[in-house]
């Protein structure tokens, strides 16, 4: 029984810093203000040396490869500390700074001008412009996108009423014209690829984050859920890009918790109003009718 219980920590372990930690840094989830870190081996490194190593490099303290050889204490060390950076509570910057001392390197933030690290180099910036939006209003999300990858939130006396913006997606729009502005942006790959996912979505059908996640899982790189979200999160190219088609998978609206277009939130209505105009089917408990779409292609 032991040994089962070891055998699921080193999986939930494996899964943490290979995939799931990764796939938020290349969504730039707001969890973390900036993310240093790309790569799964540096995730470990992280983790590892703050939570198993604490003032030494965990690779004197265990042998390699870490999740064979942790005692079941480390790996529910390791497995806390992950889960603390992805929710925000722990602080990746800080952790990597920790890492980096320990190993006698140079800190990311004093390093010279020109004196990169590979780490360096593969660093995940949150631009400094970018803000929680949670209080989107109706308008500044439906409205088409600037030139810019992203757009501003209008005062509101010149937002367009709630009951106009609804509803405004064309029969009609041509989604290789949405291909081209999303790939002309300067967004990070990983969005465009996002984003780019939205466009194969038919009107009167709807997909789920968890859909996205599996199909690119199988087709290009492992992600999750919840960086398929953060990826959708601020679209900039809506309604033309039809982010409002992605919902749970339990056939809820979804969204982030402090989001306004989540199922409890103040634009839940207008979310399934313009779903509904465009044929998709809704039960009395206002869950998704039918299966997801899921034909994104190769």
């Amino acid at each position: 029984m032991a040994e089962a219980s070891k055998e699921t920590l080193q999986e939930r372990w494996n899964y943490l810093y290979k995939e799931y930690l990764p796939a938020l840094a290349k969504a730039r989830d707001e969890a973390q203000p900036k993310w240093p870190v790309n790569l799964d081996h540096c995730f470990a490194r992280i983790v590892l040396d703050n939570s198993v190593g604490v003032d030494k490099p965990w690779t004197e303290v265990v042998k390699s490869p870490a999740y064979k050889n942790m005692s079941e204490t480390q790996l529910k060390g390791a497995i806390a500390l992950a889960e603390k950076i992805a929710n925000g509570e722990a602080n990746l910057v800080e952790l990597d700074e920790q890492s980096l001392q320990l190993r006698g390197k140079k800190s990311k933030k004093r390093k010279a001008a020109n004196g990169k690290s590979e780490e360096a180099e593969a660093e995940v910036k949150v631009p400094a412009t970018k803000k929680r939006k949670s209080d989107q209003t109706v308008s500044s999300y439906f409205l088409p996108a600037t030139n810019s990858a992203s757009t501003k939130i209008k005062n509101s006396k010149d937002e367009a009423a709630p009951d106009a913006a609804v509803g405004k997606t064309e029969d009609d729009v041509d989604m290789s014209v949405q291909v081209k502005r999303i790939q002309d942006s300067n967004m990070t790959a990983f969005k465009k690829q996002i984003l780019t996912m939205l466009t194969h979505i038919p009107r009167g059908r709807y997909s789920t984050y968890g859909a996205m996640s599996d199909h690119l899982s199988k087709t290009s790189s492992k992600t999750c859920a919840r960086a398929v979200g953060s990826a959708i999160k601020n679209n900039p190219f809506a309604p033309e890009v039809p982010c409002h088609r992605i919902l749970a998978a339990d056939g809820t609206l979804g969204g982030f918790k402090s989001g306004g277009w989540g199922e409890s939130g103040k634009y839940a209505n207008e979310k399934h109003k313009l779903l509904k105009e465009e044929g998709v089917k809704f039960d009395s408990s206002m869950k998704v009718k039918g299966p997801p779409f899921t034909d994104f292609g190769t």
